[in-house]
């Protein structure tokens, strides 16, 4: 558990103590779950800083760009006679958060970016020219690090896997378990308070909780983030039981903590007034201007947005420019997908996201449902693909907004009924909406899975300051990529296909992914938890 010493933005420090005691004792027990969780689909820093710090217009050609690489704490390169443990040679390297943009040596000692520069030596040197040598992606929305699903991130680019969209399991139980050696990731890992599963623990069940049992959720949320969660997940669709001042509750423990609270909106439809995405959005601002909290919209292409990107995206800037402090994600596909039993096909489902049944597909079995067939499978709770459910102007409406990141919201698990977006997220970003179709410019692509997640989660995770950069001094998280082979290749048909052009991935100053594949054999992941800086 990290000191009070080391806790970014102390806030209410009595009522933080106050929230520690009380009953939690008598509820850490229950805290204990199995590691399996089933994919569901679907801090504070300032809005100045999220702005004005943010990636600039690649295309703006009156900018300067600095000559020389940016440095953390005023990390200095040691001297041209310096032998380095590893140098990535010749590649164009991209700093999002500096601007820095120019082909250059990358040295690396141990698990930290030592040198920028020209003509460095090392002990072991890859040949990169012609490729991009980008900070390594951040997964700002996944789930628990499985072995099937983790290597498929690597050949993704992917280097940290967050589960920002909850984890079906304790801090305690989570820390432990993947920091041993036989379930060590090798990318970095961490994750959010899952309310729903704190609820099912406490035994609150599907309905309103009470003040006291309210108080009870407090506690525990702040026991769960001194254990090492960095942020909070909440989702109003999957338990449309849970009300609004609930959610204010724990956001003030958030705030107080200074971590972000990430939404499933509670509402997906364009057209059911009252219970559609502007009421949805509505509910993140209001519980952000009643606690102070930073708040982030999930998936907001298939959650709150869709159909109406154009309005809710407008809602989202108006709060922003009043200082509210709400950023938000997508992944880039034009469908969505989840368990049939969820209260996602609630009835009137079909009028709610403009879809029939002929539209669900069984993902790795290219089943398309029935009416008979969807009932079959809704027993079974399977999950489906929504097929055109996203209308193609949000996402890339999306992905020209400066301040909406990419994640993934999903992991390969085994049997593959998944996503594809699970292994192409950050190439197809790359590839299809950057290169191919000029949607977004390199710069900004990179910085939606680089910097901007970082940054989202840097004050209660200061760990971060260092990720999401290639500068002097950061971590050496790094993904090479080749801007004109670069793709995804997961389909429904076969969701796990991993993705082409992803170069080599270090992490952690180790080769874990080379153009001959990953290499199993390095799992140098580390935790990132709340309050601790490395």
């Amino acid at each position: 558990m990290p000191s009070k010493d080391h806790k970014p933005d102390q806030g209410s420090i009595s009522r933080r103590r106050l929230l520690v005691g009380g009953t939690f004792a008598a509820t850490t027990a229950a805290l204990t779950a199995t590691l399996g969780q089933p994919m569901v689909n679907d801090l504070r820093p300032t809005i100045g800083n999220l702005v004005n710090r943010g990636p600039r217009n690649a295309t703006d050609s009156t900018r300067s760009r600095p000559t020389e690489p940016a440095a953390i704490d005023d990390a200095v390169a040691p001297g041209p006679d310096h032998v380095h443990d590893l140098v990535l040679v010749g590649g164009r390297v991209l700093d999002p958060d500096s601007g820095f943009d120019r082909t250059a040596d990358v040295g690396i000692d141990g698990d930290r970016i030592v040198s920028i520069g020209a003509d460095l030596r090392g002990e072991r040197t890859v040949d990169v020219a012609g490729l991009v040598v980008a900070p390594g992606f951040i997964d700002i929305l996944s789930y628990q690090p499985n072995p099937t699903g983790i290597w498929v991130k690597v050949a993704d680019g992917v280097t940290t896997n967050l589960g920002m969209h909850g984890m079906h399991i304790d801090a305690e139980t989570f820390f432990s378990t993947y920091g041993s050696e036989h379930h060590r990731p090798p990318c970095h890992y961490g994750g959010a308070f899952d309310s729903a599963f704190a609820r099912n623990q406490l035994g609150i069940g599907t309905e309103p909780a009470t003040a006291a049992q309210r108080r009870q959720l407090q506690e525990v949320l702040a026991s769960e983030l001194e254990a090492g969660w960095i942020g909070v997940d909440v989702q109003p669709e999957y338990t449309p039981w849970v009300t609004t001042d609930e959610y204010i509750a724990l956001a003030e423990v958030a705030a107080d903590y200074g971590v972000p609270m990430f939404f499933h909106a509670r509402y997906s439809s364009p057209n059911d007034p009252g219970q559609d995405n502007a009421a949805a959005i509505a509910e993140v601002l209001e519980v952000a201007r009643a606690s102070g909290a930073a708040v982030h919209v999930d998936h907001i292409t298939s959650t709150g947005g869709t159909h109406t990107m154009d309005t809710s995206l407008a809602t989202l800037e108006e709060a922003r420019s009043e200082g509210i402090d709400v950023t938000a994600c997508l992944y880039p596909y034009d469908f969505w997908a989840t368990f049939l039993g969820s209260a996602r096909f609630a009835p009137g489902w079909q009028e709610r996201f403009e879809i029939t049944y002929e539209d669900l597909v069984v993902p790795g079995t290219g089943e398309r449902l029935t009416e008979a067939s969807f009932a079959r499978h809704q027993a079974d709770n399977t999950l489906v693909a929504a097929m055109g459910a996203i209308p193609e102007h949000d996402v890339q409406v999306g992905l020209r907004t400066p301040w909406l990141m990419v994640g993934s919201d999903a992991i390969l698990e085994p049997g593959g009924n998944n996503h594809p977006r699970c292994a192409g997220t950050f190439s197809r970003t790359l590839g299809r909406y950057a290169r191919d179709e000029g949607v977004i410019d390199l710069e900004n692509a990179v910085a939606k899975m680089t910097i901007l997640p970082a940054r989202r989660l840097e004050q209660g995770c200061p760990a971060l300051r260092r990720k999401g950069r290639l500068q002097l001094g950061a971590d050496a998280d790094i993904t090479v990529f080749d801007p004109d082979h670069v793709s995804d290749r997961s389909t429904v048909d076969d969701p796990g296909k991993e993705a082409t052009g992803i170069e080599w991935v270090v992490i952690g100053g180790e080769v874990v992914a080379t153009p001959d594949g990953t290499d199993e054999t390095h799992r140098p992941g580390q935790p990132l938890r709340y309050g601790v800086e490395a």
